[in-house]
């Protein structure tokens, strides 16, 4: 009994020793395993600081990399602005030179055909004046009774005057650099008006169309072609046809300008004949500076010359 009594006791200690050794496992167990989560957290704490340093470190890069792209992409810019700046002001200035060096050499030219000019003017045509003056004297001055000496000096007369009136048309256009329509028309009718002295019986008209444009303006050369052209196709006109009325009219045809030369004459030459005194060399004249002649011939109906520029 008291051994049995004894065990009890003895069992009941080893219980009691073993729950208390459970006991302090348990707690030991616990006690590591917080340790080893709090030095876990730790460490991925540091492993986070350190991936998000990274991170931030990368974006800094990217950052800088915008911004250094940038700025050296704005001083590419204002480099080339800047030369582009250089190059066109560079190029202004060149310009600006040739066009200085254009009309200085424009205006010497100008001083040159002005003296020329007047050179001219004082001594071939001051000599066309006096023999014309001097042909003029000899028919009032001597009673000439020779048909064929009055023929000749009236023939020397009227060629003096033409070869005076020629010379005025070469000063005018030396003394251009543009002839306008207007100073086209001057002269055309300048021209006529000097025709009817010597051809009282023949009816000579000049006409502008409402629709000319007055500012049209041409070179020198072109302008003088056209007025000469003109000149002689009137010239033609009551030279070798027999005519009463002789037309100039001007017009415009579409984005041209039409110059018409008309007759009434007999209309019977033969274009190859006609053509022959002259007229091939007056269609080379108008297709040089960029026009074109037509003629027109109708039999017993007149003639007509047009000339498109």
């Amino acid at each position: 009994m008291f051994f049995l009594l004894f065990f009890l006791i003895k069992s009941t200690n080893l219980v009691a020793i073993n729950s208390t050794l459970n006991s302090n496992y348990a707690s030991g167990t616990e006690a590591h395993v917080t340790r080893d989560n709090t030095n876990q957290i730790l460490i991925d704490r540091v492993v986070l600081a350190e991936q998000q340093l990274r991170v931030q470190k990368q974006n800094y890069q990217v950052y800088g990399g915008l911004c250094l792209f940038v700025i050296l992409s704005v001083i590419a810019y204002l480099i080339y602005s800047q030369y582009q700046l250089k190059h066109h002001q560079s190029q202004k200035e060149k310009e600006l030179k040739e066009a200085l060096s254009k009309i200085e050499i424009q205006n010497k030219q100008q001083e040159k055909r002005l003296k020329i000019s007047n050179d001219l003017h004082h001594t071939i045509g001051e000599q066309l004046t006096s023999i014309i003056s001097s042909l003029d004297n000899l028919k009032y001055t001597f009673a000439i009774k020779d048909e064929r000496l009055k023929k000749k000096l009236k023939t020397i007369s009227s060629f003096t005057s033409q070869a005076s009136y020629e010379l005025r048309d070469a000063i005018w256009v030396m003394t251009k650099t543009e002839i306008t329509i207007l100073d086209l028309q001057a002269r055309i009718i300048n021209y006529i008006d000097f025709l009817k002295l010597q051809h009282a019986n023949i009816q000579l008209l000049f006409k502008v169309s409402t629709d000319v444009d007055t500012s049209i303006n041409f070179s020198m050369l072109k302008g003088f072609t056209i007025y000469n052209v003109i000149q002689e196709s009137i010239q033609h006109s009551l030279t070798y046809e027999d005519v009463s009325m002789v037309k100039v009219t001007v017009r415009t045809m579409v984005s041209n300008m039409v110059f018409k030369i008309s007759n009434n004459g007999t209309g019977s030459r033969t274009s190859t004949k006609i053509r022959g005194n002259g007229h091939n060399s007056m269609e080379k004249r108008i297709q040089s500076v960029g026009g074109e002649l037509e003629f027109i011939f109708l039999e017993n109906a007149g003639n007509e010359i047009i000339i498109t520029i």
